[in-house]
């Protein structure tokens, strides 16, 4: 019963914690609206990749980060020129980040329905995309299957690029031009293996076949000897990948009494042949103990 006691307690903290955690997110997003936004300080302050943190995020607030931010500055852009007739559209364009006049009212009148001019004529509704709320919502635990493997360094070679805040699916460019590319044509192995790394507030996608020379160019990228948690998937549906992401990283280490180690990329495993539906892939987490 003690025990039981321990970790119910435990979990309400954890989950406590987690909320703090994101409601602290929204704020510092909120507050760079008008700025720029340092996307690996937010990854930082949730102890996550930047990759971790993209797929972590769609799932808790219901859509990606990039979409988050553009409607969110669309919905107090129309407030500010509905509320305040005596402001420019071009300095409000330029507020939220806008290079240009016509791509903001572009990116205006798709979202809201009409052009910014006519946002200061009454008459009109606007689409208020409005901050999320978090409530506490304490669920049974639920049997999870993982394995914890050891693995020695190794390079993975292929392609490598950056994918930055504005790709809705996380590295999706990244995968488009690994193909476009025929890169997946210099491959000699059946699987598949790709790191995400940060830099810069941007997450370096490397794409290839693993190889135990390791070596640093443009087109490889270096995993160090590490520990991993890993766990099977038969999907690539995003919103069921961000979910699972954040079971991982939330539910599964804590209680494991584990944690995400830092400086190591996210790895994920896939076979060269995705033809199939419902191939298996592989999720694999770096971690240390707590």
């Amino acid at each position: 019963m003690k025990k039981m006691c321990y970790n119910i307690r435990r979990r309400r903290c954890d989950m406590y914690n987690g909320i703090q955690k994101i409601e602290e997110i929204i704020e510092y997003i909120e507050a760079g609206l008008t700025s720029e936004i340092d996307y690996e300080a937010l990854a930082s302050r949730m102890t996550l990749s930047v990759y971790e943190f993209r797929r972590v995020f769609a799932f808790i607030v219901g859509c990606p980060l990039s979409e988050y931010i553009r409607k969110r500055k669309l919905s107090l852009a129309a407030c500010e020129l509905m509320t305040n007739p005596n402001i420019s559209i071009r300095e409000i364009s330029e507020r939220y980040g806008y290079s240009t006049l016509s791509s903001f009212s572009k990116a205006f009148s798709e979202y809201h329905g009409f052009p910014p001019t006519a946002c200061q004529k009454e008459g009109h509704e606007i689409s208020l995309f409005p901050r999320p709320k978090f409530e506490w919502n304490i669920q049974g635990g639920e049997k999870q299957a993982f394995q914890i493997i050891s693995d020695t360094a190794f390079s993975i070679k292929g392609y490598c690029a950056l994918s930055d805040y504005t790709d809705t699916c996380c590295c999706e460019k990244v995968w488009n031009d690994f193909y476009e590319l025929e890169k997946d044509k210099d491959l000699s192995e059946d699987t598949i293996f790709v790191s995400y790394h940060d830099e810069k507030g941007k997450v370096k996608c490397c794409i290839g076949e693993r190889t135990s020379k390791l070596t640093e160019s443009t087109d490889t990228d270096t995993v160090p000897e590490c520990k991993w948690l890993s766990i099977k998937m038969n999907t690539t549906d995003d919103d069921i990948v961000n979910r699972k992401y954040n079971t991982l990283l939330y539910e599964i280490l804590p209680s494991a009494k584990l944690k995400r180690k830092e400086g190591v990329p996210t790895v994920e495993v896939y076979p060269r042949d995705m033809s199939e539906d419902n191939f298996e892939w592989e999720i694999r987490i770096p971690i240390e103990k707590e």
